[in-house]
């Protein structure tokens, strides 16, 4: 048995070599492993508890395992998601390519999202425009399955396809959506990124190659809008590649919160 405060105590020296915030995060691990919050562990430091359990949670995250992986939650726009091992974690900057959707739907529209993962992008904007018809496909079962449940837990529904892009989609849409695999096959990625799961990471040898499917599929398409995540050094490339494109459009580029290019919207004839 161990009182509460040296648990912590002992986890935050075994995270310093791991986590930005290793006190915080040993905060988090704990909470999760007794199934409270962070505020009963503040106000019961001297609680005893059987922490071999806590430690075994404890060395997988100073194995660089994702703790969203542990904790199986994660945190997106204030909402508590579940995520799991074989999808990928969402990001915060994801939340940027919520808002630039948001922007531009009158709130009516036939929303198509390509790797739909968690679900956080179509559950997001499910809960902010409840009229939307939204179609998301993905190619891991894996990934559908999480977004069911998600989906369930804020009662919202989602038409879930286990396809490639739109592929066998006949239904006609409005707006494209996308946080597609953007890295370059030969980066070398950070140890919590080799929990991932590889599908949702690389996108080809530039690292770009689905993004382009995703454009070309869309020039072919009806739809007037589409939205998409990127790496932060692609814009030029994006920018060249849709200057072959015949048909009018208007391109927009954000920044994430860190300054860094991260996505881009195309509208067609709206020039």
């Amino acid at each position: 048995m161990m009182r509460i405060d040296a648990a912590l105590k002992e986890a935050k020296k075994m995270l310093e070599n791991v986590a930005d915030r290793p006190l915080f995060e040993a905060q988090i691990l704990l909470a999760h492993f007794l199934g409270r919050d962070r505020v009963f562990l503040h106000a019961h430091p001297e609680e005893r508890i059987d922490a071999d359990g806590y430690f075994e949670l404890v060395k997988r995250r100073a194995n660089f395992e994702p703790i969203e992986y542990i904790t199986k939650k994660v945190s997106f726009y204030g909402k508590e998601f579940f995520v799991e091992p074989g999808v990928l974690i969402p990001r915060p900057e994801t939340e940027i390519l919520v808002d630039e959707v948001s922007k531009r739907l009158k709130g009516e529209e036939i929303v198509a999202e390509i790797g739909v993962g968690s679900g956080i992008i179509s559950i997001m904007l499910k809960l902010k425009f409840p009229n939307l018809r939204i179609i998301a496909t993905d190619i891991n079962p894996k990934a559908l399955q999480l977004t069911k449940k998600n989906a369930k837990r804020f009662g919202v529904s989602i038409e879930l396809h286990q396809t490639s892009y739109l592929d066998g989609i006949a239904e006609p849409i409005d707006v494209i959506v996308s946080n597609p695999p953007y890295i370059k096959n030969e980066a070398t990625l950070e140890k919590p990124l080799s929990f991932e799961p590889k599908e949702a990471l690389f996108g080809g040898e530039r690292g770009d190659e689905v993004l382009r499917e995703i454009i070309d599929r869309f020039f072919t398409m009806d739809a007037k809008i589409l939205a998409c995540e990127m790496g932060y050094d692609q814009k030029s490339s994006i920018h060249e590649y849709l200057q072959a494109k015949k048909e009018p459009f208007l391109i927009d580029f954000y920044k994430d919160l860190a300054g860094l290019d991260r996505g881009f919207v195309i509208q067609k004839d709206r020039v």
